[in-house]
């Protein structure tokens, strides 16, 4: 690896590849850039299982801490993927800059920061981190790039749309204007609130139905995926966006479950599009407005919309990107290993965090945090209906809904770069003992970075030319690394149906477990304002 040259470690999950990468970054003086959306948030830290202090003490972090929690509701998705990647590749560029290269995307990164006072608070907070990793003083940040050594920037991180914008380039989708955020979140609200209306109503209904009949109390957990007026408000607010027009309709049918801030960004698009496509004439009345609006969008055509084209990636920029994946060997290992780093994120004190976060407002709704997996889950917990102290039952609900939850997300991020022809996948024993099992993955890493570009490019490309669709007639022994090991990761992805969870450490009972349940009793008292009689 030399000058101007970078390589991008992705990950399954913090448990097997931070480790990975801060080993990786050692051996060759680099930097971590963290591609979190959730570690970019100050004072969230259990839930995002940043790296500890003395682990960024020993290897530098970039982009961790650097955004508050939002407190406005309005500006819930306040830091987004356009956001991550300028800032991204600002620092990307400043570690590998020398006598004052500083790129061809200088002038761009200045103008979409222009303007914005989030953008400059931020670039501040990041260009401080970066002179305090690279021993410059305020007096000598002018010549940082004479003076600083060579580094490597190794990018770590589990957030697909983050990674993706930085390999392949930014999508071509429109910045919706402030009005048709407004518009939309308000639209948003207003199938939320009909449908809470009406959930009310059936269920006040059901409960005046049965008075007088005996019946066994319902300690039923509500979760996201249960609660009948979000599945109700869902139904009509995408059934609104796809009646849009054709082109919206396709996105809607691709969104994964209800992805509410994804629905409410094609609103945003819509919206958007409509104004700016407006006669010039003003409409008669209210009804010819939307009318028009209603042509607009029906009239669109897919390439009017989203062209395809991306742009702005780090190999349009000139850099030579290697991408890897660190993918378990045993899938059903892995998972056990998920579920025990839940309990230990529990016992480190995730409920008493996420209390804090929502005691400061730091939790409102439709934000990056409050949809973050752990955080999701545990607000739900602690604002559960009918809460009562001392409830094993639902704390162990809670624990299966946030483990299952977690797992999810592994599976998605297995199938999603599968499909990625840009990153060769490593394979992670699971079974061997911490420090083998980083040392194997950090030199399998390092052989491939001394690879040419184009013996790389032949590593990328003979996985994606060779059969690796998981049927029986590849045996998978003559296949590249990385072939091999997607090959095995989607054959084990057969058996998972039969995988059965198991506790480890909060097993009913236990010590550690009343401790949690403890503090659970606790933090739901808080969330939910209850008095001493709970």
């Amino acid at each position: 690896m030399i000058f101007r040259s970078f390589t991008h470690s992705k990950k399954i999950n913090n448990i097997i590849d931070d480790d990975i990468g801060r080993k990786r970054t050692a051996a060759t003086r680099g930097h971590v850039v963290s591609a979190d959306s959730v570690q970019a948030y100050r004072g969230v830290d259990i839930g995002a299982n940043k790296p500890t202090s003395q682990e960024m003490e020993r290897t530098p972090h970039h982009l961790v801490n650097v955004v508050d929690p939002p407190t406005d509701p309005s500006k819930a998705a306040s830091y987004n993927a356009a956001d991550w990647m300028r800032d991204a590749r600002y620092v990307i560029r400043e570690l590998t800059s020398f006598d004052g290269d500083v790129g061809d995307d200088d002038d761009e990164e200045r103008a979409e920061g222009d303007g914005n006072d989030d953008a400059l608070m931020r670039r501040e907070t990041i260009e401080k981190a970066l002179s305090q990793s690279l021993g410059v003083s305020d007096s000598d940040e002018k010549t940082i790039h004479t003076t600083k050594p060579t580094i490597l920037p190794v990018v770590v991180g589990g957030t697909m749309m983050y990674l993706q914008w930085l390999v392949h380039g930014r999508p071509d989708a429109i910045r919706p204007t402030e009005e048709a955020v407004e518009r939309a979140a308000d639209k948003i609200n207003e199938f939320r609130r009909e449908a809470e209306d009406t959930t009310a109503i059936m269920a006040s209904k059901s409960s005046s139905d049965s008075l007088g009949k005996s019946t066994e109390k319902d300690e039923t957990i509500i979760t996201d995926e249960d609660d009948e007026s979000d599945v109700a408000a869902w139904k009509a607010a995408s059934t609104y966006v796809s009646s849009l027009g054709p082109v919206f309709t396709q996105r809607v049918d691709k969104l994964p479950g209800r992805d509410w801030y994804r629905l409410r960004r094609l609103l945003e698009v819509a919206y958007t599009i409509a104004s700016k496509n407006k006669p010039t004439s003003q409409p008669s009345s209210a009804g010819a407005n939307n009318n028009s609006e209603h042509e607009i969008l029906q009239n669109l055509t897919e390439k009017q919309v989203y062209t395809g084209i991306r742009s702005g990636s780090l190999p349009d920029l000139g850099y030579d990107v290697r991408c890897f994946f660190l993918c378990p060997d045993e899938r059903m290992t892995h998972f056990h290993t998920v579920d025990h780093r839940c309990e230990q994120m529990l016992m480190r004190g995730l409920l008493r965090e996420t209390a804090s976060l929502h005691a400061s407002g730091g939790l409102p709704e439709e934000s990056q945090v409050t949809r973050a997996i752990g955080y999701r889950q545990a607000l739900e917990y602690l604002k559960r209906k009918d809460a009562k102290r001392n409830d094993h039952g639902a704390l162990m609900g809670f624990m299966d809904v946030f483990s299952a939850a977690t797992r999810q997300y592994g599976k998605k991020q297995m199938q999603w770069f599968r499909r990625d022809a840009e990153f060769a996948f490593i394979p992670v024993q699971m079974e061997c003992e911490k420090g083998k099992r980083v040392g194997g993955a950090a030199k399998m890493i390092a052989d491939m970075c001394k690879l040419s570009a184009v013996d790389f490019e032949a590593e990328l490309s003979s996985s994606a030319t060779n059969n690796v669709d998981g049927s029986e007639e590849s045996g998978g022994g003559g296949l590249p690394l990385s072939a091999r090991t997607k090959l095995d990761n989607e054959r084990q992805g057969k058996k998972m149906k039969f995988f059965l969870s198991k506790r480890v450490s909060l097993i009913d009972g236990s010590d550690d477990f009343l401790t949690v349940l403890a503090e659970a009793d606790e933090c739901t008292k808080q969330v939910q304002g209850l008095g001493e009689e709970f």
